[in-house]
Order: structure tokens, then sequence, then C-alpha cells
């Protein structure tokens, strides 16, 4: 017996979907949207617009992701929300061109009360989200910056043409604006890790040429 895939459901009983990079695959600010996606191609990330109109990252995803389904999971269980936290509007973006499957949250819930593999892969995304965000959050306060890139740069790479790759969309400004650092010193270490041979550029992506180097430079420590 295979092992169950949450994506075989989506394609199911959902829709596939395309959007473009900085359209949304959930916005809050549509009427009846009630929709929860699985990620099959690209990148996206939770996001917001702050008071001055910038739009902040918290969380990237990338792909064979299940996004935007904490609203759906509040509604779920029976818990008072309200006493512990104060919900803001959030939206999902896409930050490359992305190819997802959505379900309507009536469906989702269905799914949630009928089948205990969707729920195990429910639980497996939250624990995903949380851990990336607790890591995010360490990262910032006391990580090692080249080892805080390259941990971004695996990631958040995708697979494509054999290759593993960060697309061209992004930019040094908007990855050193996610990590907390300034532009210079996200472009000074990736120069570093092309001179090592750890990264290349093609095309305007860059591409992770030596994975095993990468991953030891994640483990540098402060000092």
């Amino acid at each position: 017996m295979e092992p169950y895939q949450i994506r075989e459901d989506f394609i199911r009983y959902g829709v596939r979907k395309e959007a473009k990079k900085n359209q949304y695959l959930f916005d809050p600010s549509r009427e009846g949207c009630d929709n929860i996606c699985f990620l099959d191609e690209g990148i996206a990330a939770l996001t917001r617009i702050n008071d001055d109109g910038e739009e902040q990252i918290y969380l990237y995803f990338g792909e064979k992701r299940l996004v935007g389904f904490a609203n759906a999971l509040v509604k779920h269980f029976p818990y008072d929300w309200q006493r512990y936290i104060t919900p803001s509007p959030f939206w999902i973006t896409a930050k490359t061109n992305c190819v997802y499957y959505s379900m309507r949250e009536k469906q989702f819930e269905s799914m949630m009360d009928s089948s205990p593999y969707f729920t195990q892969c429910v639980l497996g995304a939250t624990t995903l989200n949380y851990l990336e965000l607790v890591n995010k959050i360490q990262w910032m306060m006391d990580g090692d910056k080249t080892a805080q890139f390259c941990k971004w740069l695996l990631t958040y790479c995708i697979r494509k043409q054999g290759k593993s790759m960060i697309p061209k969309a992004f930019s040094f400004v908007e990855v050193a604006n996610y990590l907390g650092m300034h532009p210079v010193t996200v472009s000074r270490i990736a120069r570093k890790l092309r001179e090592t041979g750890i990264l290349a550029r093609e095309d305007g992506c860059l591409i992770i040429q030596d994975e095993e180097k990468l991953r030891a430079m994640t483990m540098l420590q402060n000092g």
C-alpha cells in the first residue's frame, strides 16, 4: 500500500489554479475567501502590509506545502482563541509563479472529520510552520549570519532541470529584510559562497553546486 499523500485529496476535491508573481493565493479582503491551498509548484509567502504601506514577510512556503489553513483550524476546533490571540489579516502571496490546488473550507473541515491521514498531514504542516518560525526568530536573535543565509538557501531552494536553485525573483534586499540583515551583508556572503564553488549564478538564478558543503556552513556559530 502506497503512503498517503494529501496532494491527491487536493487534486480530487480542489481546483487547480495558477498565480503570477505578487498575486494572492489567499486574500482575506476578498469576500467569500475561505480557500485552503496546496502549493504544488513555486514559492509563496505569509505576508501583511504594515502601517507604512510596506510588505512584511513572516514565512516563506516552498513547493508541496499546505498553506492558508489557520483560519479553518480556528473555526474547526472548539477553543477560546480570543483569550490568547487577536486575529490579524494575512495574505498568502506568490513570490514566484505558482501552481496550486484550492479547496473550500467546508470540504477541508469534512476531510478533517473523516480522514485521520488528512488530519495527520495538517498537523505535520502546522508543526513545520511553527518550527520554521522559531528557527527564524533564533536566526535573527543570535545566529551566525553566514549560517542564517545558508539555512535559508537550503530551506527555500526549488528543484528545476535537475538543479537546486533560488529563483531570480528573489532579490538580496528581500532576503535581507526577511533575515534581519543588511542587503550588503547578504551580497557579500553570496559572493564568498560563489568564490568557494558552493554557489553559482546562471541566468540570474543562484544555483547550489555543493549541497554538502552548504549544509556544513549552517553549523557555524557566532564567535
